[in-house]
């Protein structure tokens, strides 16, 4: 076992593998450091999401006014709530008309700052229920929903690469092997020879492909299924704040 695990023994057994052998076991070295990097990629981004979504929840809940953020140029441009926050916030102040056309809501007049920018401005002024604008909901939902898929399209990405390295993986691990032991039986016959000093290096090296080709697997399985968990949850917290949105949107500005 220290003879395998040894460098060099790593090295002999790869010296000893045909070309084809070769090829396989770079192959999957590539595939390997290719998958570790989507891993790491992923789990970095997942951990921000969660930081930035946790400080942007707390941010959005210290006032009533679901419009708060937005008129106050709140960013968190990295943070998934904030991004699907800020497409609710468009559609809504949509709807309140431009600069020269404010429309009433709870709590004063709001409108697009003008000159095309899409900067609100609040006035502190009550107006009565009956004057305010009513939200088209169902557009709303829409809007929030396109944002919500675009922000899972983002979480999901490349983590189809660790599925594909999972599946095929061990079957080009495999392929290898099998080319690696029909050249040893190949040569066995054009030679003559059984013995056991002639055969093993090509063996060991035949068996080298399906090795790497498990190492490249077995970790891609376990971080698949990490990641799809995170991202269900992720996509559950979306949904779930997608619906405080709509409600605190109907609360504010929706005459009942």
């Amino acid at each position: 076992m220290n003879v395998v695990l040894a460098a060099g023994g790593i090295l002999y057994i790869f010296g000893q593998a045909d070309w084809p052998g070769k090829v396989i076991v770079v192959v999957l070295c590539l595939g390997s450091a290719f998958t570790w990097s989507v891993m790491l990629t992923k789990w970095q981004q997942l951990r921000r999401a969660r930081g930035t979504g946790e400080s942007f929840l707390a941010q959005f809940r210290r006032e009533r006014d679901p419009l708060h953020l937005f008129i106050k140029n709140f960013e968190v441009p990295e943070c998934p709530l904030y991004n699907i926050y800020r497409m609710g916030a468009e559609e809504v102040s949509s709807q309140f008309g431009n600069g020269s056309n404010p429309r009433k809501v709870a709590g004063g007049y709001k409108a697009f700052g003008g000159s095309g920018t899409t900067t609100l401005a609040a006035v502190d002024t009550d107006v009565s229920i009956s004057d305010r604008t009513v939200v088209n909901l169902d557009t709303l939902r829409g809007a929030l929903g396109r944002s919500i898929d675009a922000e899972v399209m983002k979480l999901e990405s490349q983590v189809s690469v660790l599925s594909t390295a999972v599946t095929g993986g061990p079957f080009l691990g495999l392929l290898g092997s099998s080319w690696g032991v029909m050249s040893v039986f190949a040569a066995m016959g054009e030679y003559g020879t059984v013995r056991l000093g002639a055969v093993a290096p090509g063996i060991s090296a035949a068996l080298l492909a399906t090795v790497v080709g498990l190492l490249v697997a077995v970790p891609s399985l376990f971080a698949y299924n990490w990641l799809a968990q995170r991202i269900r949850h992720a996509t559950m917290e979306m949904e779930s704040f997608a619906d405080e949105f709509v409600n605190a949107v109907e609360h504010n500005y929706v005459t009942n």
